[in-house]
């Protein structure tokens, strides 16, 4: 597997990883749901909040049925990630060589 194949395999499943968290949140705390209502300064200090309590909940070893009902899903069966191949720009080849640098400090 080239670094390239290995960048977006990582990716790809942190990706899954944080949308499957912020599905688990938004189902544990129903506000996170309806956020739109609110202006931005009270969206912001509700998901604070909301992130405050989880946290609360995790470092002080509470049972969380919805977080552990969840938790054995560690993506395992997450989507793949695909790029388009094409001219490159600065900006694509900075990314390009940020993303190798990853990829070689992974696998080394």
């Amino acid at each position: 597997m080239g670094l390239k194949e290995v960048f977006n395999h990582s990716h790809s499943s942190l990706r899954n990883v944080i949308k499957r968290s912020f599905g688990v949140l938004k189902i544990k705390w129903r506000i996170l749901l309806k956020l739109a209502k609110y202006s931005v300064n009270k969206q912001s200090k509700i998901i604070v909040a909301c992130m405050a309590l989880h946290n609360f909940i995790r470092d002080n070893n509470i049972n969380d049925a919805d977080f552990q009902s969840h938790i054995q899903e560690d993506g395992t069966n997450g989507s793949k990630s695909s790029s388009a191949e094409g001219s490159a720009s600065g900006d694509d080849m900075d990314m390009s060589a940020l993303r190798d640098a990853i990829a070689t400090t992974m696998v080394g």
